[in-house]
């Protein structure tokens, strides 16, 4: 008999198919892997109880994951084993296994904080993985010590930390359990998987009432997760009956206990959609997903960008990250935009590929079997100043000359601040025109601030609807001054920074998918391809949620939004040449 496992899994890191093997292994069951670009298989070949007893110690051991969709089963014919059973080693939170075995008092690992196995933990010198140590009396003095003096300094496997009862200025917060997030925050069925993920993965989430009443804190999100190493897993089992919520913040201190760990993984930050299954998208952060194995291009090529290196050699091609910093080897937007339609088998079908980033070209671009690679739309706009602005939306009609002079005798202040405002910035397209907006609207007397100001207005934003800001073509190319007017005009209005902040994302959002379904109409498409750094928080949420509820919707597949996936796509673009 032949039982095959289907699990729906984007991920091919090898924390599934190492479970797999490790049960099949204690159970001396035979077990095959395959699998194809959506799907991984394993095929379990036994008697009826054999079958039982490795489905039963499988639920044990599987861990919830951001990448694994669905899972069924069905008794098949057939045996397969095709799967190349070489994986990256990769800085990965606790696994059930290994949690379960620091929590029992018969086990040699005890509440061994550097406990680890063959599928989870990080990569730590041998001096570590030290057992038969007083670990129990080590976290109950250090709860003691955070229970009583209400902070701490601990090394953590992601980097030192204050640790602290007091959560006004946290980085991060940590939940102790899910039942803790549900009562503090405004969480929901999506963002529970994606926290419970074997990932961990940092997610911002809105407080709620409870949280304003017990903290007496107004600040309105925080990015929280659950613990992601056994250090904070034990000092939370020690706190829970007290302690529902711990702020943390980056420090260099680390003196209630100290550890040395080579781990420079950013811990990846989760963004939860609105479509019907809730995807998880990850925006950034590379903890978990990196080093990545990914088909072959051809020998020795090589591509860059920043500190990511696509290497392609020999069955594979890796994909990792350095201390040492290089410029991308090719255009970056192309490059994200291959990057992903690689990995999805996206080249010989119809896309459209929207490529946005901070710092580099923002573009809408098509791609097809029969015409290639064609720029659609640019985003290229540059002011000195908003002397200039002002008199050039003064001069587009006459609305806009009578909003300026309404915007300078009405909001003086915002007029003055906007006039001395610096727009030195290396900031591009929408990103620098968001800053424009954050300057307009007063967040700050420089691009780069008001822009960050923006989306923390926005992400933190009480709202499903915003306002409607303009965002109008002019040629092949966006007029930036329609939606700076139009968030002007709402302003005067006397909308709030919140849900002003939140429409003009939401707005460009609509843009971007009304953009695809326009071209769609006239020429099919086979799907949108999202990639680059301005994807993030509420924005990606909101572009990946419009697109994905009537069309394919594509996004660097395990990895996040930008960063491996142009090194990667200038490895294809290369190996084209």
């Amino acid at each position: 008999m032949v039982l095959k496992f289907i699990f729906e899994l984007e991920s091919n890191n090898g924390v599934i198919e190492k479970i797999l093997l490790r049960v099949a292994d204690r159970l001396n069951v035979r077990i095959g892997l395959s699998r194809d670009l959506k799907n991984l298989y394993a095929f379990i070949d036994g008697n009826e109880e054999d079958i039982e007893n490795f489905s039963r110690e499988l639920s044990h051991e599987l861990p919830l994951s951001i990448y694994l969709k669905s899972l069924n089963a069905e008794v098949v014919e057939e045996f397969k084993d095709d799967l190349n059973r070489e994986f990256p080693e990769i800085n990965l939170p606790p696994c059930p296994k290994c949690l379960s075995e620091v929590k029992d008092p018969e086990n040699e690992n005890y509440y061994n904080p550097f406990h680890h196995c063959e599928v989870c933990g990080y990569r730590l010198s041998e001096k570590l993985t030290v057992k038969n140590e007083k670990w129990k009396e080590k976290f109950v003095d250090l709860a003691d010590k955070l229970k009583s003096e209400g902070k701490i300094y601990i090394q953590t496997m992601n980097g030192k930390f204050e640790v602290s009862t007091n959560l006004e200025d946290a980085e991060q917060i940590v939940a102790v359990d899910l039942a803790a997030v549900a009562t503090y925050f405004m969480s929901f069925e999506g963002d529970a998987k994606a926290l419970g993920s074997i990932e961990k993965p940092l997610v911002n989430l809105k407080t709620n009432l409870n949280f304003k009443k017990e903290f007496g804190l107004s600040n309105p999100a925080y990015f929280v997760k659950l613990p992601d190493c056994m250090v904070l897993e034990l000092l939370c089992e020690e706190i829970k009956s007290d302690i529902k919520l711990l702020g943390l913040k980056k420090t260099e201190k680390s003196d209630d206990f100290s550890f040395e760990v080579p781990n420079k993984d950013e811990i990846p930050v989760a963004v939860v959609t609105d479509t019907k299954n809730h995807d998880i998208l990850i925006a950034k952060g590379e903890r978990s997903l990196l080093p990545k194995f990914e088909k072959y291009l051809g020998k020795d090529l090589i591509g860059y960008n920043a500190k990511y290196i696509a290497s392609s050699n020999e069955n594979k091609t890796v994909i990792y990250k350095t201390d040492e910093e290089k410029e991308s080897n090719v255009n970056l937007p192309f490059a994200g935009y291959f990057g992903v339609m690689n990995q999805w088998d996206l080249e010989n079908k119809v896309t459209m590929g929207f490529a946005f980033y901070k710092e580099d070209e923002n573009k809408i671009m098509m791609n097809s079997p029969k015409f290639g690679l064609v720029e659609y739309i640019d985003f290229e706009f540059k002011f000195e100043d908003f002397n200039e602005i002002f008199a050039t939306i003064k001069v587009m009609n006459e609305t806009g000359e009578k909003l300026v002079e309404n915007f300078k005798n009405k909001a003086p202040e915002l007029f003055e601040n906007a006039i001395k405002a610096s727009l030195d910035t290396k900031k591009k397209g929408i990103a620098y025109l968001w800053g424009l907006i954050g300057i307009v609207l007063g967040f700050a007397d420089n691009v780069d601030d008001a822009y960050e100001k923006l989306l923390v207005y926005a992400n933190s934003a009480m709202a499903k609807k915003g306002p409607r800001i303009d965002y109008k073509m002019k040629d092949k190319n966006l007029d930036p001054l329609w939606a700076i007017r139009t968030a002007m005009s709402f302003k005067l209005a006397g909308v709030d920074n919140y849900l002003l902040s939140f429409g003009v994302l939401e707005s460009f959002a609509e843009f971007l998918s009304n953009t695809y379904e326009t071209v769609d109409k006239e020429s099919p498409l086979n799907g949108a391809v999202i990639v680059g750094d301005l994807f993030e928080g509420e924005f990606l949420n909101k572009i990946y949620t419009n697109i994905k509820k009537n069309f394919p919707t594509f996004t660097p597949k395990a990895l996040p939004m930008n960063g491996a996936i142009e090194a990667f796509g200038s490895a294809v673009i290369l190996s084209k040449s």
